[in-house]
């Protein structure tokens, strides 16, 4: 039919089209499910692209008074309208704000400034921190005060010296304080098990020295390090001195730990989930500061993976591969700093270096079924599809809920004009997806190849429906409609691509008049 099969590469929630890459979003090895598949910190929705994408489809005048008359009520519905759509987003700030003055109020008062000083009291470091018990046991983050000899922490206008460190874990940035006090009030410790993509989060942090203040955002991917091991991504706003702060839910519950930011993307911030550390709070042994805090957190491989992501999620891909590679340096059995690595460098068309690191994580953990879906898209764009058939194949086999690595299989399978093979990989990537409009695109293509014309305008259609305005898709449903002698059905397919790709609409008018 004269169609270009442009292979569609999936990463879990970064695709690959063609030789153009949409800008990938690096994701968790292993991730508990396609809405959270962001590399090891934080999933969002997988976006899945069209394999030929592209814009979608874009009365009777009367006369006389009862016309103008119409008109009037028409305009009057709309000013209603307008003044609805303006009240309702306003009724939502001010529940919003309305959250957010509650749990500042509730929880204010049990957010603290930690200070941290060297040998000669010159600071090294500062950061949030919040209360867990009333005699004074403190969450922050370990590379806060990891290199400190003294550390102080201000509540409101009282400045406590800290006795000790119960507990201290560098590779999860986390360090419980202990001050001498008593009756102080305390944050209530949640659930993050329980934290969903999307919902709405709150940071109480005491930003580059001032007060304490509360920003908002929400929850935006929960990111898996190791099988035990998971990271929460948000986007309130946190800057220098929000590291140790808490992170609420709506019900005022700090699920999490801020411990990370990048300058360069203050919207891309990390906190450890309160789970890490809700059974450590609880000990009375303290280990004074100059013998607990002895490492540096800054020379750790957690640090430098926690940056790639940052890095990734920027777009600083290259920034991102040298964070990794740092990483890997660090910890050479780091199997997903290896994975995301390779998301970094499919990122920046480095196939054979992507393929090497892919191949490694695979070798450190040879159960990762995301590692060999983005192995499987690798051998694909490099045109080894029969490795990328039997490595989607393994990818399946470890999970067969993903659909992205069935779409991919048929794409390969399209690749080597196994069309009925295609066709059932397709059509279980939209039993696992229904609204995968990729899937549909690229089944009626299928279709189309095996001439089987009727079910081919089927899928075009679901897929247009889902995805409107792909020019691809409707150009491939005129050449159908064509085939099926629907030369009408075919003209108004010209006409919605002479809106959207005047070359393709070109190419449709000289097949309908040839």
């Amino acid at each position: 039919q004269g169609q270009k099969w442009p292979c569609l590469f999936y990463f879990p929630g970064a695709l690959m089209h063609g030789s153009t890459a949409a800008r990938p979003l690096l994701h968790p090895i292993r991730p508990p499910s396609l809405t959270i598949r962001l590399i090891t910190m934080g999933i969002a929705q997988a976006p899945y692209i069209f394999i030929a994408s592209g814009p979608g489809l874009r009365d009777n005048k009367g006369r006389g008074g009862q016309v103008e008359k119409g008109r009037a009520v028409r305009r009057l519905k709309h000013i209603l309208c307008g003044l609805l759509m303006m009240v309702v987003p306003l009724a939502s700030v001010q529940i919003a704000r309305a959250d957010a003055d509650k749990i500042y109020k509730e929880n204010n008062k049990a957010v603290v400034v930690v200070i941290a000083l060297d040998e000669s009291k010159k600071g090294v470091g500062q950061g949030s921190g919040f209360i867990v018990r009333p005699d004074g046991a403190i969450v922050t983050n370990y590379h806060v005060v990891g290199t400190a000899s003294v550390i102080k922490v201000k509540l409101g206008d009282r400045l406590f010296d800290v006795l000790g460190l119960i507990y201290a874990d560098i590779e999860n940035d986390i360090a419980v304080l202990k001050i001498d006090a008593s009756d102080l009030p305390t944050v209530k410790l949640g659930d993050p098990s329980k934290a969903s993509v999307g919902e709405k989060v709150y940071v109480i942090s005491s930003p580059q020295g001032f007060e304490n203040t509360i920003s908002e955002g929400i929850l935006s991917g929960i990111r898996r390090i190791d099988d035990e091991r998971k990271v929460l991504q948000i986007t309130a706003a946190i800057s220098p001195g929000s590291s140790g702060a808490p992170v609420f839910n709506s019900k005022g519950e700090a699920i999490g730990i801020a411990t990370f930011l990048v300058a360069e993307a203050q919207n891309i911030n990390f906190a450890m989930p309160v789970s890490l550390v809700k059974d450590k709070i609880s000990g009375t042994q303290v280990v004074p500061p100059g013998e607990a805090c002895a490492a540096d957190f800054t020379k750790t491989a957690e640090c430098w993976f926690y940056l790639g992501l940052a890095y990734g999620e920027s777009a600083k891909y290259d920034k991102s591969i040298e964070a990794f590679t740092r990483a890997i340096k660090i910890k050479p059995d780091f199997s997903e700093a290896y994975y995301n690595l390779g998301v970094s460098y499919v990122s920046v068309g480095k196939l054979k270096e992507a393929r090497e690191a892919l191949e490694k994580a695979i070798q450190i953990s040879p159960d990762s079924a995301d590692a060999y879906t983005n192995l499987g898209a690798v051998y694909s764009r490099m045109g080894m599809h029969a490795d990328a058939i039997r490595t989607l194949k393994k990818a399946i086999a470890l999970n067969s809920d993903n659909a992205g690595a069935y779409y991919n299989l048929g794409i390969n399978y399209v690749k080597m004009n196994e069309y009925k093979e295609a066709r059932a990989s397709f059509e279980q990537a939209i039993r696992l997806k229904p609204d995968f409009a990729a899937a549909y695109g690229s089944l009626g293509l299928t279709f189309a190849k095996m001439d089987q014309h009727t079910a081919a305008v089927d899928a075009l259609k679901q897929s247009i429906r889902l995805q409107p305005g792909d020019p691809t898709a409707h150009y491939a449903l005129g050449e159908s409609y064509l085939a099926l002698k629907d030369r009408a059905s075919a003209l108004e397919e010209y006409k919605v691509l002479q809106k959207l790709d005047a070359k393709l609409a070109d190419k449709l008018f000289k097949q309908i008049y040839k």
